[in-house]
């Protein structure tokens, strides 16, 4: 019996340290998310092949230099075949992965994505079409501005073409100047079309717009926040005088300061990026 004990101690040490020395990669995932088999599938049923999408979609965001050219149709093809399994956590996984993946043949099945039954996967679409960039993608989000029925996917897709700095877009987005995202998308490629809604929102925040006593304590100020960061970037003198009746009269003491940061700030930060 002691024998017997000191040989299953050791069986099992020298199996974790095989496991500890396996390394996933892109190729040996995409292996687990493909297979159907297994012995023991009868009795376990749903093999949450989700699982391993998520695992993927995580090694290609840690990056490392990894190669995924050799890999990428059988990822578009497990994304189509995620769909006619309905499967839609998968199809999320993968969305991201292909996104990550930064190739542009994966921006067509991303943008058949956009059309998903499942609201979750059409958003990561567009998210993935942003990280991929490029003319074919650029032109796929300003038709969702437009006219995409998903609120969720159109002000993904505005974000994402202030993201891209997608210039040529200013005037796909100067059709909904209502929406602040679009100011702020506006705003990101220098397109001062949407200044008046910032400083509009604004000055909600001023002494004129702004809530007194508690609900002054309460209030959600991230739209001003945006709206000052929005200012920074344009920087021209009816910005800069918003910025400065904000720095001094405020409700909030983030806004105050913020507003104050960006009046401070030299210049724009480069690529239009928030200051």
């Amino acid at each position: 019996m002691p024998l017997a004990l000191v040989a299953v101690l050791v069986t099992v040490f020298f199996g974790l340290q095989v496991l500890r020395s396996r390394h996933p990669d892109p190729r040996t995932t995409l292996d687990d998310l493909e297979s159907k088999g297994g012995f023991l599938l009868p009795w376990v049923g749903d093999p949450k092949r989700w699982q391993s999408g998520y695992d993927l979609s995580l090694l290609l965001r840690s990056g490392d230099g990894v190669s995924t050219a050799a890999i990428l149709p059988e990822m578009m093809r497990a994304f189509h075949d995620a769909r006619h399994a309905g499967d839609p956590k998968l199809r999320r996984y993968l969305a991201l992965a292909l996104g990550r993946t930064g190739d542009a043949r994966a921006g067509t099945v991303l943008a058949e994505g956009l059309e998903d039954g499942d609201g979750e996967t059409r958003l990561n679409c567009a998210w993935g079409l942003m990280q991929i960039g490029g003319a074919p993608a650029l032109g796929v989000l300003r038709q969702a501005v437009t006219s995409h029925v998903d609120a969720g996917v159109r002000k993904m897709a505005i974000f994402a073409l202030g993201q891209l700095g997608d210039r040529e877009g200013a005037p796909v987005l100067r059709r909904a100047l209502g929406d602040p995202v679009l100011v702020f998308a506006l705003a990101r490629i220098g397109d001062a079309s949407g200044e008046p809604v910032l400083i509009e929102i604004l000055g909600r925040f001023t002494p004129d717009g702004a809530p007194t006593g508690a609900a002054a304590q309460t209030r959600d100020a991230s739209p001003a926040l945006n709206a000052v960061r929005a200012l920074a970037l344009l920087r021209d003198e009816p910005a800069r005088a918003a910025l400065a009746r904000a720095a001094q009269s405020a409700g909030s003491e983030d806004v105050r300061r913020t507003a104050r940061l960006a009046l401070e700030s030299p210049e724009p930060p480069a690529g239009g990026a928030s200051p």
